[in-house]
């Protein structure tokens, strides 16, 4: 593909000795999860062509409840949504949503890639469920999705964000290469990260997703994107684990160059090389100056990414629009390796 350079004992007379060797162990347990000397680490990396059962094996996998079908805005053709509870060691209950293919159980034998997504501050300060649920309830993703699965997109699916000429683009890509569609995860997004959360994701949001729905399970096939905050979610954390993703997104980030993120970009260059990078903003982005700096030194540094000046504000009609289009054919195109970006715009 071509771009644009720029997670009882029993018996009374031995229930004594019992219950104390039961305190001893949770006690020696909880200081070990604790001792800041013995942190965990990231799971290694899974080969290409990992199996369900290797899947199963891996930490968080087993013992939490599959996801549930859960009522979708309509759209045609229907996207599917699914929820779940799930109860982390590192980050307590969670909300989780997923975005799946209209043609999802149309196909039992295939897999899609997937896309851990965030979305935006206002969500987050709803709370966990609103967290999780942003993209679908407030964002406008089904229908964008469903807009993409039609393979033609109309002003409208734009909320009229788009010139004629740069709705011809979008057609003219769709048309030479379909979209094939990706499975969108939506975990709650906190207002910042933390390590805690960051093994939530890669210990057991991801081995989780993987052993209960069809996606393809190598990082190479995994994204990570998100709008504003979100944004700055993918970028942060995506930059900070790059072996666990083939492909870093984000819409509107709101994040600003520091030295920071130079080192964090530094250190991992080389396994951020030759990987699909999309920095989206737009005309009336308030961050728009700080991204496009981040571009620049990204330039300088000698990572490849596409940089585009996207049209409207840092708004919901963006991201219902404009954003949520550019978010998932940026990850379909990544993702699959198949299919072009329209053209990117430096200057609007």
């Amino acid at each position: 593909m071509k771009f644009d350079t720029h997670a009882t004992y029993t018996r009374l007379t031995f229930a004594g000795v019992c219950l104390a060797a039961a305190l001893l162990c949770i006690t020696a347990a909880s200081i070990a999860r604790s001792d800041p000397a013995t942190p965990k680490e990231a799971p290694p990396e899974p080969a290409p062509g990992d199996n369900d059962d290797a899947r199963d094996d891996r930490p968080g996998a087993p013992g939490w409840p599959a996801p549930s079908e859960a009522e979708a805005p309509q759209a045609e053709p229907q996207p599917i949504v699914m929820q779940s509870i799930v109860k982390s060691e590192h980050v307590g209950e969670q909300h989780v949503v997923f975005v799946l293919p209209p043609d999802y159980h149309d196909k039992p034998e295939d897999r899609w890639p997937a896309v851990l997504t965030f979305a935006g501050l206002g969500e987050s300060k709803r709370g966990n469920r609103a967290g999780a649920w942003g993209w679908v309830e407030m964002y406008g993703v089904v229908p964008a999705m469903a807009a993409l699965h039609r393979n033609h997109l109309t002003p409208e699916d734009l909320k009229g964000l788009a010139e004629p000429e740069e709705l011809d683009a979008y057609n003219k890509v769709l048309t030479e290469s379909p979209y094939r569609g990706v499975i969108l995860v939506c975990p709650y997004p906190p207002r910042r990260t933390s390590d805690d959360y960051e093994r939530y994701l890669i210990e057991e949001l991801i081995p989780y997703t993987n052993a209960t729905l069809r996606v393809f399970p190598e990082p190479a096939r995994w994204g990570i994107d998100g709008i504003s905050m979100g944004g700055m979610l993918s970028t942060v954390i995506g930059f900070s684990h790059p072996r666990h993703f083939g492909a870093f997104g984000s819409q509107q980030s709101s994040l600003s160059y520091s030295p920071r993120l130079k080192a964090m970009i530094e250190e991992r260059r080389e396994h951020l090389a030759g990987r699909p990078i999309n920095v989206a903003t737009s005309k009336h982005d308030p961050f728009r100056r700080s991204l496009a700096d981040l571009s620049k030194r990204l330039g300088e540094m000698g990572v490849e990414h596409r940089f585009t000046i996207l049209p409207g504000r840092h708004n919901k009609r963006f991201v219902k629009g404009p954003g949520s289009i550019e978010l998932l054919l940026f990850q379909d195109r990544a993702l699959w390796g198949e299919g072009e970006m329209p053209p990117a715009v430096l200057e609007r």
